[in-house]
C-alpha cells in the first residue's frame, strides 16, 4: 500500500466523496464564441474550464505553478521572467528539446486530431543518398557543366520565379537585379536551396535533400503562415511539420506510457487539459491551473518528461523544480472549487538515454511540507507584491558565509 492509499479508503470517500466536477466544468468558449470565463466587465469568473487553448490560459492575469515555482527558487527569478521586459531568445537545442516533450505529452494527453495538426518533417538521416551540404551541390553544378556561383542570366531566372512581371529590359547591370531581388523580397545571393533548383534543372536525376524535404511539404498542401505560441510558423495545408527526430522521440514517449500498465491506468476514465480559475480567499490573488490529467474519481495525474526516470534522479528533479510545490498548488486551487485530489501521480518518461516510464507519487510527508511551503510562499509572494522588493537569496541584504 502507498503512502496516498489511506485517501482511497472507503472512509474517505464516505466522509468527502465525491466531487462530480464534471458536472460543473464547462467549455472556454460559450457557442456564440464569447469567453465563458470572463464576466461581461472582462474579469475573471471562478470555475472548472475545458478546452482552453495553451497560449490564452497562459495569458490570463492570474499566478500560475510555473509562476510559484520560478518564485519558490528566488523571487528575483520570478521578477526577471514574469515581471521584467528583459527577453533572452532560447537556443535551437532548448527549442529541439523542449518540442520533443512538448509533443510527447501531445500524444499521450490529446492524441485525437494529432495527425490532422502535425506532419513529420523529413531529416537528411531518412535521405542517406542525398546530397545536403552546399560544397557537394556546387561539386555537382561544375560536373554538370554550371557556375557553382550564380551569374547575371541565373539571378534574372530566379527574378522572375517570384516576380513574373518584372520589366528585365531595365536591368542593365548586377546592382540592378540585386534591387529588383530585394524589392520582390528575395536575397542577393542564392540560397542552398536555389542552388539545388538549378542543378535539378541541369540533371533530374540529382538527389538534394532540401528539395526532397520541400516536396515532402507541399505534398501536404499549400504553405501558410501561422502564428504558434507568438512566433511565425510555416504550415502547408494547415499542418505543421516537426523535425523527424523530433516526432521520433515524441511517439517513443507515446510508446512508453502507453506500454506501461499502471501509467496507462492512470490516464483513464477523466478529461485532458482541464483548466480552473479561483481566487484565493486568504491572499486576494488570482490563481490559475491546468492539470495535465483530472480523473472522474478526483485523482490527478502530471506527465513529467525527463532526462532520467531513475528514482535517485527523479528525486533530486522534484525538489530542484519544485514539484511538490506545484502538486501542493494544483490541489489547493482544485480545493478552492470543491475538488479534494485524493492522489496526485507523477508521470515520469525519458527517451534519450533510454525508453522509459516510471509513475510516482509523493509520501505523505513530502505532501504536508509541500502545503507548508506553498502557505510560506504565498505569504512572500504578497509582501514582495507590496513591497516592490523582489529579493534573491535572502530576504535581507546581508553577507553570506559559506563552509
Amino acid at each position: 500500500m502507498s503512502a496516498l492509499e489511506a485517501y482511497c479508503s472507503p472512509e474517505f470517500e464516505k466522509a468527502f466523496g465525491l466531487s462530480n466536477w464534471k458536472e460543473r466544468a464547462v467549455p472556454a468558449f460559450n457557442d456564440d464564441g464569447s469567453e465563458s470565463f470572463r464576466d461581461a466587465n472582462g474579469e475573471l469568473i471562478e470555475g472548472i474550464y475545458l478546452g482552453m487553448p495553451n497560449d490564452l490560459y497562459h495569458s490570463l492575469p492570474a499566478l500560475s505553478s510555473s509562476g510559484l515555482k520560478k518564485f519558490c527558487d528566488s523571487p528575483a527569478l520570478y521578477a526577471r521572467e514574469y515581471l521584467s521586459s528583459v527577453n533572452r531568445k532560447r537556443t535551437t537545442q532548448m527549442k529541439h528539446t523542449f518540442d520533443a516533450g512538448t509533443y510527447g505529452h501531445e500524444l499521450c494527453l490529446e492524441a485525437e486530431g494529432f495527425y490532422d495538426r502535425y506532419f513529420r518533417d523529413l531529416v537528411p538521416a531518412d535521405c542517406p543518398d542525398a546530397m545536403d551540404t552546399v560544397a557537394d551541390i556546387e561539386k555537382a553544378l561544375v560536373a554538370a557543366g554550371l557556375s557553382a556561383s550564380e551569374s547575371k542570366d541565373d539571378k534574372i531566372a530566379r527574378l522572375l520565379r517570384y516576380a513574373p512581371a518584372t520589366d528585365t529590359t531595365t536591368l542593365k547591370t548586377l546592382k540592378d537585379i540585386d534591387a529588383a531581388l530585394e524589392a520582390a523580397g528575395q536575397p542577393k545571393s542564392e540560397s542552398k536551396l536555389e542552388k539545388a533548383r538549378r542543378l535539378m534543372a541541369a540533371n533530374p536525376l540529382a538527389e538534394v535533400f532540401e528539395l526532397v524535404q520541400q516536396q515532402n511539404r507541399d505534398k501536404h498542401g499549400a504553405a501558410e503562415t501561422l502564428t504558434v505560441n507568438g512566433e511565425q510558423a510555416t504550415a502547408y495545408g494547415g499542418k505543421l511539420p516537426i523535425d523527424g527526430v523530433v516526432w521520433d522521440d515524441a511517439h517513443r514517449v507515446q510508446a512508453s506510457v502507453r506500454s506501461h500498465s499502471q501509467a496507462n491506468a492512470i490516464i483513464q476514465n477523466g478529461e485532458p487539459e482541464v483548466a480552473i480559475l479561483a481566487l484565493c480567499p486568504l491572499t486576494k490573488l488570482w490563481l490559475k491551473v491546468k492539470f495535465d490529467w483530472l480523473r472522474f474519481d478526483d485523482e490527478a495525474a502530471d506527465v513529467k518528461t525527463t532526462l532520467s526516470s531513475r528514482p535517485e534522479d527523479f528525486k533530486r528533479q522534484i525538489s530542484k523544480l519544485n514539484y511538490d510545490i506545484q502538486l501542493a498548488f494544483y490541489s489547493y486551487v482544485a480545493e478552492l472549487v470543491g475538488i479534494t485530489i485524493k492522489r496526485f501521480s507523477m508521470i515520469a518518461v525519458e527517451y534519450v538515454n533510454a525508453d522509459i516510464c516510471q509513475p510516482y507519487e509523493l509520501g505523505l510527508h513530502r505532501i504536508v511540507k509541500a502545503r507548508q511551503r506553498l502557505d510560506n510562499s504565498f505569504k512572500n509572494y504578497v509582501e514582495c507584491t507590496q513591497t516592490g522588493k523582489w529579493w534573491g537569496w535572502s530576504k535581507e541584504d546581508c553577507v553570506m558565509v559559506l563552509d
